[in-house]
């Protein structure tokens, strides 16, 4: 009785109403995205619609990193709109045209190269990811930047992916727990990780 009169309740239930909060946001922010694909008969004979119709990520995940610094997530939505959706749809097309590269390429002279476009299309997502936490004036440096850190610090790009790949399954296989209970706090992981690692470059 005495250890459950010791357990932080507010911070329990305020952390979890704050994820609940973030969830919601992100799935209406997301909703374009989401009617599409619950629509679709076979998704993956579709996907080059569906990674281009993912570019509204950005700005969805942008909100989500900004209300864990604090700032409401409809707030940094609208913020970050433009800047966000510029990254989204910068990746999205450079995911299109390496995954189209890796198509052609499998079962040619030039299947060689394919492992080559795998790794390509890891570092434009974790690129991607790293300059959404990264709130500075989109330029080369910054994108320069942002790919030279995520491959610095791999483990924690492997991290991140993994986190990401567990969300997007929870997705896929329970819509209800991946669309309602996971987006939250597995952001979260990937952006406390994310700043982490800028700050360990910044030190150094």
């Amino acid at each position: 009785m005495r250890l459950l009169a010791r357990l932080p309740y507010d911070t329990i239930f305020s952390t979890a109403y704050a994820f609940g909060k973030t969830n919601l946001g992100l799935v209406a922010a997301s909703l374009p995205l989401l009617i599409a694909f619950a629509f679709s008969g076979e998704p993956l004979a579709a996907w080059p619609f569906f990674v281009a119709l993912s570019a509204l990520l950005g700005p969805a995940v942008a909100g989500a990193f900004g209300s864990f610094a604090g700032a409401p997530f409809w707030q940094t939505y609208r913020k970050r709109f433009g800047r966000s959706l510029a990254i989204g749809a910068a990746a999205a097309f450079a995911v299109i045209v390496l995954a189209t590269d890796f198509r052609l390429a499998l079962g040619t002279p030039f299947g060689a190269a394919t492992p080559m476009l795998a790794l390509l299309v890891v570092l434009v997502f974790v690129t991607a990811t790293t300059l959404l936490v990264l709130d500075d004036r989109l330029s080369w440096r910054l994108v320069v930047t942002a790919a030279y850190l995520s491959v610095r610090k791999w483990y924690v790009s492997v991290a991140n992916l993994a986190v990401l790949g567990i969300l997007i399954g929870a997705v896929v296989t329970k819509p209800a727990i991946g669309l309602f209970l996971l987006p939250g706090p597995a952001l979260y992981v990937v952006w406390a990780n994310t700043r982490h690692m800028v700050a360990a470059l910044n030190r150094g």
